[in-house]
């Protein structure tokens, strides 16, 4: 869902892994019951290349910054709020007032299921969040951002999952979330599916996706008409992000249409993508890098560069907490990896973008 409005190196250093490293984390490293974090990368000062964020969450939940500069993320990250994302909330990012600079929401889910925002100001995000929703993503439902009605003005979705597997929406008017939610399907994402959002045929709405993962392997896409997600889902692809690997989202080509990616981590830390042609997503995948996101790093996409195609983050978190990106050529992601920033997203910290399921 990266969007033309919003969107449109260094010296080479191999990717570090933590693998060594996660397993002694906290327990708040993990992601919420139910499910994980999806995340999309934003503009925060509206100067065309996304920027990373990074939540503290749990008692102090800071949220600090680190600008773009278009080839490297600039300073030691900056506290742009200083309550925000309390304790396991889910934190995610989008431009909910339409004025061309994300701003951050959470979601508090479980019995309450309050849902907060704070606009950016360009520098920092204002006051100490309102609460644009009283009641939605409750329980363990996975929440997600995106432009469902092509307004320009990014709205919430929440994914029921399990066996209904309802998606319900609340639209953006500009300073709250409308309604109680609407069902927008009734039948998407099912059991424990990854779903995500993205404009897969460039129409300016954002739609719905889900990947089955494990031996089948499936994508499944619902398009949106702009109050609604159409038919059961259609089948845009049969076997990719196998296994427990990590889907994500992006124009990797600039062409307008939003295409698939999937990290395999681990040792072989290899990086497949496969373009959409607007009702499919093509070939069986092609490898677009061979060693990003080692590991159990954690990956994200988002246009860093501000030249219209989405490139690759990887956040290594722990005590290193370096953050490094691969641009795309719009056939590859170039490099072994440049690092952009030497210390952001440190220890079990959540980071946007990012991919943690």
């Amino acid at each position: 869902m990266f969007k033309k409005r919003r969107l449109s190196a260094l010296s080479a250093i191999a990717v570090i892994t933590i693998a060594t490293q996660i397993p002694s984390l906290p327990a708040a490293a993990a992601p919420p019951p139910g499910g994980g974090f999806s995340g999309i990368a934003g503009d925060f000062n509206g100067d065309g290349k996304n920027d990373i964020v990074t939540f503290t969450r749990g008692s102090a939940a800071d949220v600090y910054v680190a600008l773009s500069r278009g080839n490297s993320f600039s300073g030691t990250g900056v506290k742009w709020h200083d309550y925000f994302a309390a304790g396991t909330e889910t934190p995610l990012v989008g431009d909910f007032n339409g004025d061309g600079k994300d701003d951050i929401a959470t979601f508090t889910r479980g019995a309450a299921a309050d849902v907060y925002v704070a606009l950016s100001t360009g520098s920092k995000f204002t006051g100490t969040g309102i609460k644009w929703h009283n009641y939605f993503a409750a329980g363990t439902e996975i929440p997600a951002v995106g432009d469902f009605n092509g307004d320009g003005k990014d709205d919430i979705a929440t994914f029921t999952r399990g066996a209904a597997a309802d998606v319900y929406v609340a639209l953006s008017t500009g300073s709250k979330f409308t309604g109680t939610g609407i069902k927008w399907h009734n039948y998407f994402a099912a059991g424990t599916e990854i779903p995500a959002v993205g404009d897969f045929n460039g129409d300016g709405k954002d739609d719905i996706a889900t990947f089955t993962r494990g031996a089948a392997a499936d994508v499944y896409v619902a398009l949106s008409t702009g109050s609604k997600f159409t038919g059961t889902g259609i089948k845009w692809h049969d076997y990719f992000a196998v296994g427990s690997e990590l889907p994500s989202v992006g124009d990797f080509n600039n062409d307008g249409k939003d295409d698939i990616v999937t990290f395999t981590r681990g040792t072989a830390a290899d990086v497949f993508v496969a373009l959409s042609t607007g009702s499919r997503f093509t070939g069986t995948g092609v490898k677009w890098h061979n060693y990003f996101a080692a590991g159990r790093e954690i990956p994200g996409t988002g246009d860093f560069t501000g030249d219209g195609r989405a490139d690759l983050a990887t956040f290594t978190r722990g005590s290193t907490a370096d953050v490094f990106v691969a641009r795309s050529t719009g056939s590859k992601f170039l490099g072994t990896g440049w690092k952009w920033h030497n210390y952001f997203a440190v220890g079990t910290e959540i980071p946007q973008p990012g991919v943690l399921w």
